[in-house]
């Protein structure tokens, strides 16, 4: 497999993932994605498919060469950065307001909904990596199946 199909389809299982984590935080502990009255349902989808685009290029990038370790936590490092910047400009333009640049992701930078969503992200460009480079080894070798002959 390409490395590029491998990274649509760890972005496909990351959104999946968050999704299911952000069901379970909301079921378990009762505890709304976005508290905001005011915000668009479209916010908490627009953060995490930011997130997923991130998600795609650490493992395209990461596939080739590089530890996989490093590359998970510069994809969650970057990742929580994207989701906190595009809540905060996201909300900000809901509410016309500036100031929510720096008050979003002070009241979002702990939550369990991209603290959930930054864990999915590590350990899916880990695990996609992984993937990747097993297939590679495997084509290599001449093994098609990952089983040896």
């Amino acid at each position: 497999m390409s490395r590029w199909l491998i990274a649509t389809m760890t972005s496909i299982l990351f959104i999946a993932l968050v999704i299911a984590v952000s069901g379970f935080e909301a079921l378990l502990a009762d505890v709304e994605p976005i508290t905001q009255p005011d915000a668009t349902p479209y916010l908490g989808p627009a953060m995490v498919v930011s997130v997923a685009i991130v998600v795609f290029l650490a493992t395209a990038s990461g596939a080739r060469e590089g530890n996989p370790g490093v590359t998970g936590l510069v994809a969650a490092a970057t990742a929580y950065l994207v989701m906190l910047g595009v809540g905060a400009v996201g909300y900000s333009l809901i509410r016309a307001d500036a100031t929510e640049l720096l008050v979003f992701p002070a009241g979002y930078a702990l939550g369990p909904f991209v603290v959930g969503s930054v864990v999915v992200a590590l350990v899916t460009v880990v695990g996609g990596i992984a993937v990747a480079r097993h297939q590679s080894r495997a084509s290599v070798e001449g093994r098609h199946d990952g089983r040896p002959q």
